[in-house]
C-alpha cells in the first residue's frame, strides 16, 4: 500500500504544483516529497491574515506559514493529499478568483 500511496501523492503534487506555478504573482518552494506545497503571493506578507482572508473570501483553507516558525512568515502551506484530484483544480480556481486572474 505504501507504493500506491506514494504514486497517488505524486499525482496530487503533479496536479497542483504546475497549476499554482502558472498563476501570476505566485511563488512556489520546490515540493520534492511529502504532501505539502509552500507558496507565497506577491504583495501578501502576513501569512495568518492572508490565510484568514482566503477562508472568508475564497473558501480556501490553507495553513499560514508563520505557524511553522518565523522563516515561514509570508508563506502558505497547501496540503495536496486529496482523494479527488478535481478538488485540487477547484482550489486553484478559487485562488485564481481571489487573485482576480
Amino acid at each position: 500500500s505504501v507504493p500506491a500511496l506514494a504514486r497517488h501523492l505524486k499525482a496530487c503534487r503533479d496536479t497542483l504544483v504546475p497549476r499554482l506555478a502558472a498563476l501570476p504573482g505566485v511563488e512556489l518552494a520546490p515540493a520534492h516529497g511529502g504532501m505539502y506545497a509552500f507558496s507565497r503571493l506577491t504583495g501578501h506578507d502576513h501569512s495568518l491574515a492572508l490565510a484568514k482572508r482566503l477562508v472568508l473570501e475564497a473558501g480556501l483553507g490553507l495553513a499560514p506559514g508563520a505557524a511553522f516558525g518565523p522563516e515561514g512568515e509570508g508563506w502558505l502551506r497547501w496540503c495536496f493529499a486529496s482523494r479527488d484530484l478535481a478538488r485540487l483544480d477547484q482550489g486553484v480556481e478559487r485562488l485564481k478568483h481571489f487573485l482576480r486572474v
